[in-house]
């Protein structure tokens, strides 16, 4: 697949940047439906502006992540120019309050000061007092227009903050979220609740988009994800975090009811039938495997996700399917081979 991709962005002269590996991946792995016919639309050499322009419709990671750059990059600039008027206006203001006492001074020291002498200094606190209000003007006009960049900078970073823990085509949660939500459990008394995590990968779904073409991988997809939402409490976390595995973080359950919620949801994966272009008779049926762990045997969130990779791992281990749970010895017996 690297070589594909790499060789598919030569032959179209694009830049070698990562974000337009991720695009090319996206294309030639069945990802978001249309978007291969979007890039061949560009035609050779395409601009870095119209190949960013595609991935942030499609809310790619990384053309979100340079978007969040961009974001931040104008706040600063904002807040700098701010700065910049704040140093620029306060000096005229100083020099009003200056004239303003010092002519509040002569008053004191020479209450009776000549009408010509008053009237001069009477001019020339009105013409600062002038340039004072200039100056206020051209200050509140910048705190208005730098209040409204920082407002659009932040709802723009707020967005692409939440994109960039979504999954584009599936609509669920990404692999960031899920870790992050793995991360958050693990500060608090997991013993109290305890929880479990199922990593599936859902069999045929790639060769299914690399055969009918990626419309055709898309639509399992979305009727996957719709699936494992209905499979679970809104409690629960499922994310998807690869383009056929799936990961679900079930909480405030026992190992056996775990091993339940995965049999449920493969049982509902293997009731789809995914319809083929141009058969209309013909149907694709799908089937899963599951790796479980819980945390009731692990010490933090990284044994948590590297028991339930094993226990997939070896349930799918030499073309086999079905569901297993990791267990304390299971785990020896890897570290054991590993180690080997």
């Amino acid at each position: 697949m690297v070589q594909r991709i790499a060789q598919a962005m030569a032959q179209r002269g694009v830049q070698p940047l990562p974000r337009n590996y991720e695009l090319f991946y996206a294309a030639l792995s069945g990802g978001p439906s249309n978007l291969g016919s979007d890039l061949a639309a560009l035609g050779k050499a395409p601009s870095q502006t119209a190949l960013d322009a595609i991935g942030l419709r499609r809310k790619l990671p990384g053309h979100l992540g340079q978007e969040l750059c961009t974001a931040q990059q104008g706040i600063v600039t904002a807040i700098q120019t701010m700065s910049s008027a704040l140093l620029r206006e306060t000096r005229p203001m100083a020099d009003a309050l200056d004239t303003l006492d010092a002519f509040l001074q002569r008053l004191d020291a020479d209450p009776v000061m000549s009408m010509s002498d008053f009237a001069e200094d009477a001019r020339a606190l009105r013409q600062t007092l002038s340039q004072l209000r200039v100056c206020e003007k051209r200050l509140a006009d910048t705190v208005r227009m730098t209040t409204a960049t920082l407002g659009d900078a932040q709802t723009q970073i707020a967005a692409d903050q939440r994109a960039v823990l979504r999954d584009g085509l599936s609509g669920l949660p990404n692999g960031a979220a899920l870790s992050m939500t793995i991360a958050a459990l693990f500060d608090e008394d997991v013993t109290a609740k305890p929880a479990a995590l199922i990593l599936v990968s859902v069999e045929q779904l790639r060769a299914l988009a690399e055969r009918y073409g990626p419309e055709v991988g898309a639509k399992a997809v979305k009727k996957c994800a719709a699936i494992f939402r209905k499979s679970v409490k809104k409690s629960d976390v499922v994310a998807r975090i690869g383009y056929d595995a799936f990961g679900f973080l079930l909480l405030d359950v026992s190992e056996q009811n775990a091993q339940a919620i995965a049999t449920r949801i493969r049982d509902a994966v293997q009731s789809l039938q995914i319809r083929l272009p141009s058969r209309d008779f013909a149907a694709q049926s799908l089937s899963l495997s599951a790796g479980i762990a819980t945390t009731a045997t692990v010490s933090g969130p990284r044994d948590l996700m590297r028991h339930a990779e094993m226990a997939l791992t070896m349930v799918r281990a030499d073309g086999r399917q079905g569901i297993l749970r990791c267990t304390p010895m299971m785990c020896a017996q890897m570290a054991e081979l590993q180690e080997a």
